[in-house]
């Protein structure tokens, strides 16, 4: 390591009174876990410093320490993002809330209290105990800080709507070292501005998410389920559509896999799935009969629109068993062409995020299989398609990535084009960058970096996220074609 360095981690040791076991040196010749995410994006090649806080008083220390020496200062979850946004490109400290393991919860007021690197599988774990569930569900299984910093949500949001609906109040730790509650943790507050808003999606751009007081929910009595198969993506996204007019109440889960995600989890699980679009449904409630009743509305509205088949799961074991291939998406794209032929050879997997109006998702997926086919590529598309948010999961080899990165420009623009954003719950990091100005426009991007600038006026907190410090010349370019 340079001098810088070594002045770098011996000024964050003593952020934690000389205990040295908590920091580590990480090289350019380590192949940290903390070099990358679960993303596509290119690791970082710069040495780092990394320190694992266990509450908000040590990680305003660091904060402190930072600020002094004017370093950078990433904060890390569990990694499993995929916009690149807590991998340390600018070196510097990387702050993993991996310590932050308190959880406290209150049936009364229907919250959690957590530290920031609890997992959500650990928190449904104690809740569970209680008869409680923490709503937002990703398929993966971050931690509840990563799932505030990029407004996470999964594939129950249907019910309980994303995480930046979930969180009723958190403690963050300013680049200054300040520790500030974000409002109370009453079901209501009108003082002033809404200071979750402004950290709920930020990245770690703005501050270090350390406390979160969350909704907790009643689990439900009974849950039941089906797959329903259609001839193309159009008549499930035209059946959803008419679904969510009519208001089901028990509906937790709608999600989409189009016929070639299918044949991957067939040949990746050894399924016998029939190849063809098929909707994912999970019904929840207290009282099996609405919940079959709905169920029945659903099924019904299915064959209007010319449904081929159902498979229906009475029970929470069966239903389980048939989300298996719904989760196994990214395993599957990554398996799929090294079992096809013949190989056990995994690859990199391109994961894209879009979301679009629920009038325009069929045309826009159907669009999208198109072009990825065009350039022979593997499409597996799973959708969280009654909230109109799609992924593509694409295995690729390294030779490929300009092509896919040709793809990708296609498909955000063509979600942009009818309303969409270039992200619906993945986050921008430095994946999304180049098309949130399309989405925003300048003056709007402009509001973002002033806050950027008055909160964190040395650039400290994940530089190079979201948006340049600077603007860049299309920035410039469309600010003056304004005047």
């Amino acid at each position: 390591m340079t001098r810088d360095d070594d002045q770098v981690y011996a000024s964050i040791v003593d952020a934690f009174d000389g205990d040295f076991t908590r920091v580590t040196r990480i090289t350019l010749d380590d192949d940290s876990p903390t070099s990358r995410d679960a993303g596509w994006h290119p690791r970082s090649t710069r040495s780092h410093v990394l320190c694992a806080p266990t509450n908000a008083r040590e990680c305003a220390r660091v904060a402190q320490a930072c600020a002094k020496l004017v370093v950078p200062l990433v904060v890390r979850g569990a990694g499993t993002g995929l916009e690149g946004a807590c991998v340390p490109y600018s070196g510097g400290v990387v702050l993993a809330t991996s310590a932050m393991k308190t959880i406290e919860i209150d049936v009364v007021d229907g919250v959690a209290r957590v530290g920031a690197g609890v997992a959500k599988s650990e928190l449904n774990a104690a809740l569970r105990k209680l008869g409680f569930v923490f709503g937002p569900d990703p398929s993966s299984d971050p931690s509840i800080g990563g799932m505030a910093s990029t407004g996470g949500s999964g594939l129950s949001t249907i019910k309980y709507g994303t995480m930046k609906e979930n969180v009723r109040s958190m403690t963050v730790v300013t680049p200054s070292g300040d520790i500030v509650r974000t409002r109370a943790e009453t079901r209501k507050s009108s003082t002033g501005y809404e200071l979750n808003a402004l950290y709920l999606g930020a990245e770690g751009t703005l501050g270090v998410i350390t406390d979160l007081c969350v909704k907790i929910y009643p689990l439900p009595r009974t849950r039941c389920g089906a797959m329903v198969r259609f001839a193309n993506v159009a008549s499930a996204a035209k059946t959803v559509a008419e679904v969510m007019a009519l208001n089901l109440g028990t509906l937790l889960k709608c999600e989409l896999m189009n016929d070639e995600g299918i044949k991957v989890t067939n040949v990746v699980f050894k399924t016998s799935l029939p190849c063809e679009p098929t909707l994912f449904l999970e019904f929840v409630g207290n009282d099996s009969a609405q919940t079959k009743a709905d169920w029945e509305t659903f099924k019904a509205q299915a064959e209007k629109n010319g449904s081929s088949g159902a498979s229906f799961a009475a029970t929470g074991e069966e239903l389980d068993a048939l989300f298996d291939a719904r989760r196994g998406c990214y395993l599957g794209a990554m398996r799929y062409r090294g079992l096809e032929a013949g190989t056990s050879e995994k690859e990199s997997v391109y994961v894209g995020d879009v979301c679009v109006p629920l009038s325009r998702l069929a045309e826009t997926i159907a669009s999208t299989e198109k072009e990825f086919k065009k350039a022979r590529f593997p499409c597996v598309i799973c959708a969280h398609i009654a909230d109109g948010n799609f992924h593509c999961l694409i295995p690729f080899k390294e030779h490929e990535r300009a092509a896919l990165q040709a793809l990708e420009d296609k498909v955000i623009g063509a979600a942009l084009a009818v309303g969409g954003s270039a992200s619906g719950e993945h986050g921008v990091g430095v994946g999304k960058q180049s098309y949130i100005l399309q989405e925003h426009g300048a003056a709007h991007i402009g509001i973002q970096r002033a806050i950027k600038r008055a909160l964190d006026p040395q650039n400290i907190m994940n530089p190079g996220k979201i948006f340049p410090w600077d603007p860049s010349p299309d920035e410039i370019r469309l600010s003056l074609a304004k005047l």
